[in-house]
């Protein structure tokens, strides 16, 4: 009997000690390791009462310093560096620059490049050449006397004889004297009417301008000129001469100013008959 009651005592004691162990660590625990209560937000009414008892610092500015040494720093580095920097660079630079101009082949071959291409424009124009001063009793005139003078033409309509008398006025009297009276022409065929296949009415011009390119030329450098008979044949790409009594004016059609130089055509003669 001995024998077995001793193992259950053991255990018995060693319950015992587990108990006595586990009741010290709660009451550790509880009564003594206890943790700090975490501390309350303080309420409006404590915070009101603290900002009251807050006193404001004003700190007070400093500008004086600052515009102290802004005029010191401005006057002294601006007029310093403006004389000194200037006088030397450009006389420096401009002397440079003088003696390395031997470089004028490069344009003089830039000019000679772009005649090249206002040549083919220009080749249509074919020059005049001069007539005689009589060609069977028509007295040779050429478009370098009637074009020899300025002439300003109005834009508005001309309503009243003063203003033609203004106009008027411009033509020379040299070319005044050739009115009413036989001359031969030369220059370049501009049709305006055809019937039947010859030309009844046409502008004799001094150049293919207004042909070839539709440049408008100068009024003293056409004659309207209107054909006798049936007409004359259409011949655009070469001079030619027309003959007949020339009249020197104002032309107007609808009081505007169309023209200054009309002729009633008695024949024409081609390049190769005179």
């Amino acid at each position: 009997m001995d024998t077995q009651e001793q193992p259950s005592l053991w255990k018995w004691y060693v319950l015992k000690v587990v108990i006595a162990a586990l009741v010290l660590l709660v009451g550790y625990k509880v009564f003594i390791d206890k943790p700090s209560p975490e501390p309350l937000a303080p309420t409006q009414d404590e915070l009101d009462s603290l900002s009251g008892e807050i006193e404001l610092i004003d700190e007070e500015p400093a500008p004086e310093t600052e515009p102290e040494t802004e005029p010191e720093t401005e006057p002294e580095t601006k007029p310093e560096t403006k004389p000194e920097t200037k006088p030397e660079t450009k006389p420096e630079t401009k002397p440079e620059a003088a003696p390395d101009l031997p470089s004028e082949k490069a344009p003089s071959a830039a000019v000679e490049k772009t005649p090249s291409n206002l040549v083919e424009l220009v080749q249509p124009v074919e020059a005049v050449d001069e007539l005689p001063e009589a060609i069977d009793g028509y007295e040779g005139v050429t478009f370098d006397k009637l074009a020899s003078f300025p002439y300003e033409v109005p834009l508005d309509p001309v309503t009243n004889r003063v203003e033609l008398v203004k106009l008027n006025a411009q033509i020379p009297e040299r070319i005044k004297s050739l009115d009413k009276k036989p001359v031969a022409i030369r220059g370049f065929m501009l049709p305006l009417k055809v019937e039947n296949g010859l030309v009844t009415e046409l502008l004799i011009m001094r150049d293919q301008s207004m042909c070839c390119f539709g440049t408008v030329p100068k009024i003293n450098e056409w004659i309207n000129i209107r054909m006798a008979g049936d007409g004359v044949q259409p011949i655009m790409d070469q001079p030619v001469t027309l003959m007949g009594q020339l009249k020197v004016g104002e032309v107007l059609e609808n009081d505007y100013l169309v023209g200054i130089y009309e002729m009633e055509g008695d024949k024409m003669i081609g390049p190769l008959d005179l």
